[in-house]
């Protein structure tokens, strides 16, 4: 039994003989996608970009740089752009922005059911998205039916990740400002006490005199005094003195630290990422658009039902052939 012939000449009669099939099926199918364009809900993209700045420029080393001038970019690396994807992908960032703009409640979504909690955070991944460009800008947008909730979702996403990069990078600084604090007034307590016994030994044994080897090299060779134990009150005077001066010094060093850390943790009116473009409220639907989908569904009735076609004749030829 031989395969029967089918080739392209047969393929363009069969096409032909049944062409007024397939132009009804196409239309049929340009005219359901048009009716289901017509009844759905059309979703509106808001979009916005922004770039970040580089954390380190208002750091307390390139502030404060004690040997020469480096320059410093301004822009953020590779690897701080990096982390900022991190953080833009991050569930913390979905979940503040979901209840500050309460799309629990606009979703009709009950936060008490942990079904319904993943349900939220599942639809916002869905509509959301984030790109990074090969000029280390992000571009944000979110696709929903309510093109103004679209829009604050991007922009109130942008002004959650700038809080979050600064409260970190300022946090750092003002913790470490609020460290050198404690011990500027731990070294206080210490310089009262070497003040307070320094004093009194002074009072008891009449020693007036600068007697520490550490003051310069200072050294006073007729020093005077009074009372019981004078060699012994002088190297104590001599110990403390050196302790008190340690001290001071460390206390004044320790205070220069603080006084640049709370310099750079002031810097929070300086923002980390810079809006390149806020979204606005899109006023034209998510394509494709009505012609569009009239023409796709029309496209693809065609393709089918050509198909479907050629298939079904091919096959009834086989079973003649059979018979």
């Amino acid at each position: 039994m031989s395969t029967p012939r089918f080739d392209l000449v047969d393929v363009v009669h069969t096409i032909r003989n049944n062409r007024r099939t397939i132009i009804i099926i196409s239309l049929v199918a340009a005219i359901l996608g048009g009716v289901v364009y017509l009844v759905s809900k059309r979703e509106y993209k808001a979009e916005g970009s922004f770039i970040m700045s580089n954390p380190l420029y208002t750091d307390r080393n390139n502030l404060f740089q004690a040997t020469g001038i480096q320059f410093v970019d301004y822009f953020a690396g590779d690897d701080d752009v990096d982390r900022l994807m991190n953080v833009v992908e991050s569930d913390t960032v979905k979940w503040d922005v979901a209840q500050k703009l309460h799309m629990a409640e606009y979703y009709k979504l009950d936060m008490n059911d942990p079904k319904k909690v993943k349900k939220l955070l599942e639809t916002f991944k869905g509509n959301f998205n984030a790109n990074r460009t090969e000029y280390n800008s992000i571009e944000l947008s979110y696709t929903d039916p309510d093109p103004k909730l679209a829009a604050d979702v991007v922009n109130e996403t942008m002004t959650k990740i700038e809080q979050i990069f600064r409260d970190y990078y300022v946090g750092q600084r003002n913790k470490m400002a609020q460290s050198l604090k404690i011990k500027i007034a731990q070294m206080d307590t210490t310089i009262n006490l070497l003040t307070d016994s320094l004093g009194k030994l002074r009072d008891q044994y009449k020693i007036y005199d600068l007697i520490n080897p550490a003051r310069q090299n200072i050294v006073n060779s007729t020093v005077k005094g009074s009372g019981a134990n004078l060699g012994w009150a002088m190297e104590q005077v001599q110990n403390l003195e050196s302790l008190k001066d340690q001290a001071v010094s460390d206390r004044a060093r320790y205070t220069s630290r603080y006084e640049e850390y709370s310099t750079t943790g002031n810097a929070a009116n300086i923002p980390l990422i810079h809006v390149l473009n806020a979204a606005r409220v899109p006023v034209k639907p998510k394509p494709p658009g009505l012609i569009l989908t009239i023409l796709s569904c029309a496209i693809i009735g065609l393709f089918f039902s050509t198909i479907y076609i050629l298939i079904r004749n091919y096959y009834r030829l086989l079973i003649a052939v059979e018979r």
